[in-house]
């Protein structure tokens, strides 16, 4: 029985949720369709359906599920109404709160940091890096605009955009590394104060 797009949509949200939880729980070389399909209550053939190879699905569970978690969170360095300087405090700030609270956000984070050594994701690696490169063009601007609006910067807009990715990329690792070492959301203004201070002359 051929499905209507509606059941079709539906049938790929249920893999992806479903490999979220296996690729979290077995990691990409112990995940296996078949394992993601059970999950879903499906057949490995539906898998087959939506997805070429496992590689395909991992990556297309981080992309998809990454923009939905992410998105409120990286607004914060958009919002028009925000001087820059507070732009990126706030994002830091709903960036350590989300990580520890929002499975989905923490999930596809770990899972965009795994995978470097797999051939077959070097792809989906290759799309991470050209994010990153915008991440860090976006925080560039940002910190000139601060310096032009009067709120000088101690190091160049370029040296602090990589030391906020930096500590936000370790932050992460750290906690998921040693969860019972602290608590990013508890710590969230704290932290983003201690990132911010190094990088604003004047505060």
């Amino acid at each position: 029985m051929r499905r209507s797009p509606e059941e079709a949509a539906q049938t790929r949200r249920a893999l992806l949720a479903a490999a979220l939880e296996v690729f979290a729980e077995r990691g990409y070389a112990s995940a296996t369709l078949a394992g993601i399909a059970t999950r879903a209550g499906l057949t490995r053939g539906a898998v087959y359906h939506h997805f070429a190879d496992k590689a395909e699905l991992y990556l297309a569970t981080i992309a998809e599920n990454w923009g939905e978690a992410a998105g409120p969170v990286w607004a914060h360095l958009e919002d028009p109404h925000l001087e820059p300087g507070e732009r990126i405090r706030r994002f830091l700030v709903a960036f350590f709160t989300a990580f520890e609270r929002n499975p989905t956000l923490r999930t596809t984070f770990a899972m965009s940091m795994q995978g470097g050594e797999v051939p077959e994701l070097q792809v989906g690696l290759d799309d991470k890096r050209r994010v990153m490169d915008a991440w860090a063009g976006q925080l560039t601007e940002l910190l000139t605009a601060a310096g032009e609006d009067g709120r000088g910067t101690a190091v160049s807009p370029e040296s602090g955009a990589i030391a906020i990715i930096a500590a936000v990329n370790g932050v992460a690792a750290t906690w998921l590394a040693c969860p019972d070492l602290f608590s990013p959301a508890d710590q969230a203004h704290a932290l983003a104060h201690a990132i911010l201070h190094g990088i604003f002359a004047a505060h």
